[in-house]
């Protein structure tokens, strides 16, 4: 019984790698070259990662034939880029204030775009009171001020913006992702470096 269930698993992953045809995950090391803007998070999905991530996604969901290879053909071939952005205020945070550059290692561009405008979230208020204590009593002065909805590690309250890029074309094995705050006129830097997952 041991054996016969072995042989099934067995057969599921050499099904499942001759389904992927052959398609390796990839993944990239990632080096901060520059850390001056406020880029909380980066990561960079390979267009592997994303063709295995939409192929399995389309079986789970058991779509005909047709709208699979739909959905194949439409992952981005170089990849997707995740950031988190920070931002006092909401302009600050939002894509339009953000510019992504990738380049070849030698510095040659090959991409550039703005980050994606997102709506401003609904507003967060905080509530302050002010004792005043005279001599003909005791005051309660209570203030509301809008606050940024979340906060930073170091507990000051900011606006954090997720936003994903997807670039259309296929990427060298070494390249740099530059990440340029157009406000503060600041930036950060990536190089990537392509690892083949065993």
């Amino acid at each position: 019984m041991k054996l016969k269930m072995l042989f099934i698993a067995l057969l599921m992953m050499v099904a499942a790698k001759v389904a992927v045809g052959e398609i390796r995950a990839v993944e990239y090391d990632i080096d901060t070259i520059e850390d001056h803007a406020r880029v909380r998070s980066f990561k960079y999905v390979s267009y592997e990662q994303c063709y295995i991530d939409a192929l399995e996604q389309a079986r789970n969901e058991m779509l005909p034939p047709d709208q699979e290879s739909e959905i194949l053909a439409s992952v981005p071939k170089g990849g997707v880029l995740f950031l988190e952005l920070l931002g006092d205020e909401w302009r600050m945070a939002n894509g339009p204030n953000w510019t992504y550059i990738v380049t070849e290692e030698s510095g040659k561009e090959l991409f550039r775009s703005k980050g994606n405008f997102y709506t401003e979230p609904p507003p967060a208020y905080e509530v302050q009171k002010n004792i005043v204590h005279t001599k003909f009593g005791t005051f309660v002065n209570r203030q509301e001020a809008q606050i940024p909805p979340e906060k930073d590690v170091w507990g000051r309250p900011v606006y954090i913006m997720r936003d994903q890029k997807a670039i259309p074309f296929a990427l060298p094995e070494k390249f740099k992702v530059y990440i340029v705050d157009s406000i503060n006129k600041n930036r950060c830097s990536y190089l990537l470096t392509r690892r083949i997952k065993n």
